[in-house]
C-alpha cells in the first residue's frame, strides 16, 4: 500500500507543477519564436533527468528505457501530431493541464484523438511496437553532469526565471521516480493502450494503478489552477467545436504513428537518444512552428493560457 501512496503522491506533484510551469512544448516553441528560448530548452532536457535513477533502474531490472526501430512513419507521425497541438493551443501535457483548470474544449480534443486512433484502426494501421533494451553504458553520468551544469548556469544567469526552470527540472526528475513504479504511466500511453484494447482488442486494458496514476495528476493540476487563480469555466464555442476535434484526430493519428504524444517522447524516449525518437521530436517541433505560423488561432496568433 505504502508504494501506492507515494507514487500516487509524485504524480500529484507532476501535475501540480506542470499546471504552475505551464509546461507545454508549443508554448516553449511560442516562446523560442520570439526570442525567449529557455522555456523550450528546459522542456527538451527534463528527460534526462531520468538518468539520476540509473542504478535503481539496474537494480529493479526496469526495461523502460528502450530503442524503437526506426520508420519514416515515426517523424511523420510527429510532424502531423505538432501541427495538431498547435492548431489546437496545446500538447498531451497541456491539453491535460487546460482541461484541469475548467477549459472544456479540451474535451473535444481528447475525443478528437480517440477518433485519430479509430481511423488508423479502421484503415488497419497498427504501430510497430517492438522494441530493444537499451544499454545505458557511461552515457547517464555524462548527462547528469551536464544537466547540473546547466542548472548552475541558469542559476546564475537567469536567476528571474529560476522557478520556472526548477518547476520543470521537478517534473523530470518526479516522472523518472514513478517510471521505477509503472513504466506506462504517462497519458499518452494509457490512451495508446485504453484505445488499442476497445478498438481493436490488440492490447491490454490499462490497470486500475495507471488509472489511479492519472487521476492524482488530473488532481495535482486542479490544485495548481485554483491555487493561482487559474481556474474558470470555458465552454466551447460554436466555431471552436471543429477546429479541437480536428485538432485531437491530427494528434491522435500522429501519437499512433509516432509512438507516443510529446510526453512519452520527451520524458522517455528522447533519453535513449534512438533514431526514432530523436526523428519524431524533430517533426513535432516542425509542425508546431508550422502550426503556430498558419491562422488557426486569433489571426495567426497562438492562443493559450499560462
Amino acid at each position: 500500500m505504502f508504494p501506492v501512496v507515494i507514487a500516487l503522491t509524485i504524480a500529484a506533484v507532476i501535475g501540480y507543477t506542470a499546471q504552475v510551469t505551464g509546461l507545454c512544448m508549443v508554448r516553449g516553441v511560442s516562446d523560442w519564436l520570439r526570442g525567449r528560448r529557455l522555456r523550450l530548452t528546459a522542456i527538451l532536457m527534463a528527460g534526462f533527468w531520468i538518468y539520476l535513477f540509473t542504478p535503481l533502474i539496474d537494480y529493479t531490472n526496469q526495461s523502460f528505457l528502450a530503442v524503437y526501430p526506426f520508420q519514416w512513419s515515426i517523424p511523420l507521425g510527429g510532424f502531423v501530431f505538432g501541427l495538431g497541438a498547435a492548431i489546437n493551443g496545446a500538447c498531451s501535457i497541456s491539453t491535460a493541464t487546460r482541461l484541469s483548470s475548467g477549459d472544456l474544449r479540451m474535451v473535444l480534443t481528447m475525443l478528437g484523438w480517440l477518433a485519430g486512433w479509430v481511423l488508423l484502426i479502421m484503415a488497419d494501421v497498427e504501430p510497430d511496437l517492438r522494441r530493444t533494451s537499451y544499454q545505458l553504458g557511461l552515457l547517464p553520468w555524462f548527462a547528469v553532469g551536464a544537466l547540473v551544469l546547466a542548472s548552475i548556469l541558469v542559476y546564475w544567469k537567469f536567476r528571474y526565471r529560476w522557478r520556472m526552470w526548477s518547476g520543470i527540472m521537478l517534473v523530470g526528475i518526479s516522472a523518472g521516480c514513478l517510471f521505477l513504479y509503472e513504466p506506462a504511466w504517462s497519458p499518452s500511453d494509457f490512451v495508446r493502450d485504453a484505445g488499442l484494447n476497445l478498438m481493436a482488442g490488440t492490447s491490454a486494458p490499462p490497470s486500475f494503478s495507471r488509472a489511479l496514476i492519472l487521476v492524482a495528476m488530473l488532481l495535482g493540476m486542479t490544485a495548481g489552477a485554483w491555487r493561482f487563480g487559474r481556474f474558470r469555466w470555458v465552454l466551447p464555442a460554436a466555431g471552436e467545436t471543429g477546429k479541437h476535434l480536428g485538432s485531437g484526430t491530427l494528434m491522435g493519428i500522429g501519437s499512433a504513428l509516432a509512438l507516443g504524444g510529446n510526453d512519452f517522447q520527451l520524458l522517455l524516449a528522447l533519453p535513449a537518444l534512438s533514431l526514432a525518437s530523436l526523428s519524431a521530436l524533430a517533426g513535432m517541433l516542425a509542425g508546431i512552428w508550422l502550426g503556430i505560423r498558419k491562422p488557426w488561432n486569433d489571426r495567426g496568433r497562438l492562443s493559450w493560457r499560462s
